[in-house]
């Protein structure tokens, strides 16, 4: 007998996804404090590491805060994730990228709000990855540094995308990928949650399979894994939890420059979902045009203000990216309008509290509030050029 459609919650069903994870945490070789924060309900399906910036403990406390406020947004959505993971359908599916996208804004205004209020805590930010495991699919928000690996076959992709100045500057043709890896400005941030007044949030998507493993994880870690391939063999290695354990303890026996901050989850099973009358299956679903819940971002269409701007909305407010394989990462061609239609500003304080900021690099800024980022002898050479 078929199940009636508006009753589908009284009909008793397995789990349409099981799926084990671990976390690891450490305060690195160097710093004194642990400013990542992280935290994990496998029954809900929320995975989020943040990584705070700030000193003087204020790091601690946007990180802190930004877990806390997301953790919560999406606790009080279970019903709703639960739902869409019984039966999904397209209408399910914007619902939940924007209850993500919010739980992510909300935490940001906080921590922004708080840091505009108290003077020892102005400026304090955190990045922020977000995977949120819907029955057979995954949704992941993305703000900073941190990042989102799916390993499948194998195979390592990086699913989200670095809000730095270096990769800014390899969108622009100005640093070559291999370049950026070894660059001081990948750990200068464009956008960040509580910064800025705005802050952009990247989302991607993904059908999960049987056996997939992800890794979220701050950049205390991912920086002595360069490579998608070392990546992929240290996640591979035995059960993930001892996997992940290892990733941790090589991290700190390279120098543990930061603190180091790990969630890994296996994919132990998928099962079929009941699908909804209006949901066609495919090895990926498109992405989700969320124009029609965003018309208060309408503004933002306008022409971005310098090619700075340009190079980071190319990358940083792409549609919902639906990935079926590890390939490199790219956005479909027929994607629809970018989630929210947000740009991530660079701003001033984001810089200043970056960890690294070499000596010979200068910054202008523009009459919009923006900062351009020079690169060395910028300054001598746009001054000799006047002259």
């Amino acid at each position: 007998m078929t199940p009636d459609p508006e009753k589908i919650d009284a009909v008793p069903a397995e789990p349409v996804v099981e799926l084990s994870a671990w976390r690891v945490t450490d305060v690195g070789m160097v710093r004194e404090h642990n400013e990542d924060s992280s935290l994990f309900d496998a029954n809900i399906g929320f995975f989020i590491v943040a990584d705070g910036m700030g000193g003087h403990a204020a790091g601690e406390v946007a990180s802190a805060m930004t877990v806390e406020s997301v953790a919560k947004s999406l606790t009080d959505a279970k019903g709703q994730i639960a739902a869409f993971a019984r039966a999904p359908d397209e209408n399910g599916r914007r619902a939940i990228v924007q209850t993500l996208q919010s739980a992510v804004l909300t935490a940001h205004q906080s921590v922004f709000a708080r840091g505009t209020a108290e003077e020892e805590k102005q400026g304090m930010g955190t990045t922020l990855d977000v995977l949120l495991i819907a029955g057979a699919e995954a949704f992941v928000a993305h703000v900073g540094d941190s990042r989102t690996y799916l390993l499948r076959n194998g195979q390592c992709s990086q699913i989200t995308t670095d809000h730095t100045v270096a990769e800014v500057w390899v969108i622009e043709g100005k640093l070559t990928a291999e370049e950026a890896a070894v660059s001081p400005m990948r750990t200068v941030l464009v956008n960040a949650i509580g910064v800025s007044a705005e802050v952009g949030v990247e989302m991607a998507h993904l059908q999960l399979r049987r056996d997939d493993r992800l890794l979220v994880c701050s950049d205390g870690l991912h920086d002595y894994f360069p490579s998608e391939d070392e990546i992929a063999e240290a996640l591979a290695q035995g059960e993930p939890e001892q996997a992940l354990k290892d990733m941790v303890e090589a991290a700190k026996d390279r120098g543990g420059h930061d603190n180091i901050t790990g969630i890994a989850v296996l994919i132990k099973q998928v099962r079929s979902p009941v699908r909804s009358g209006d949901f066609h299956e495919r090895d990926s679903t498109q992405p989700v045009d969320l124009s029609k819940l965003h018309d208060d971002l309408d503004d933002a269409d306008e022409p971005p203000t310098n090619t700075r701007n340009a190079a980071l909305e190319s990358r940083a407010t792409q549609p919902m990216r639906a990935i079926s394989s590890p390939a490199p990462v790219a956005p479909l061609a027929e994607s629809t309008q970018p989630l929210g239609r947000v740009t991530p500003p660079i701003g001033l304080r984001a810089l200043a509290h970056a960890d690294t900021l070499p000596p010979d690099i200068r910054v202008r800024a523009n009459d919009d509030g923006t900062i351009t980022v020079l690169e060395p002898n910028a300054e001598r050479s746009e001054r000799g050029n006047k002259e």
